[in-house]
């Protein structure tokens, strides 16, 4: 993990249980996925860089895509004053078709977080396709 210098552990540690956060929410819906979103949140996803707001990510994240599993690795944070940029390596599987098993996918991904009195919540997601994980 990478920090700034001027990042806490108990920030760093803020940081890492919003992460984990986030992959609960993206199996648990769409209302648990904008709670930890800001309202002006965007998301650039898909093979051609599409960019959604807070509402229609999460709509097309829990209805077109409904995530079963999520897990990260590589976590890395960096932390600028109230922001924080996180990069990580997420896998996911995915139920496109409820009569088909779930397809894992890869992505690589950067998050923007920003304090909030509530606490961390995303500002802007970027993910970016791999190859399916072996």
């Amino acid at each position: 993990m990478t920090t700034a210098t001027t990042a806490t552990t108990t920030t760093v540690q803020a940081i890492e249980q919003a992460e984990a956060a986030w992959l609960v929410a993206l199996t648990e819906g769409e209302e648990a996925m904008t709670a930890l979103m800001l309202e002006d949140s965007h998301v650039v996803h898909g093979p051609v860089g599409k960019i959604d707001g807070r509402e229609s990510f999460a709509h097309f994240a829990s209805t077109r895509r409904r995530t079963v599993f999520a897990k990260a690795e590589e976590l890395g944070i960096t932390v600028r004053g109230n922001t924080a940029i996180t990069t990580c390596l997420q896998e996911m599987h995915i139920v496109f078709d409820e009569t088909l098993p779930p397809f894992p996918i890869q992505e690589a991904v950067t998050r923007v977080w920003e304090q909030t009195a509530e606490g961390w919540r995303l500002a802007h997601m970027h993910q970016a396709k791999r190859m399916p994980p072996g």
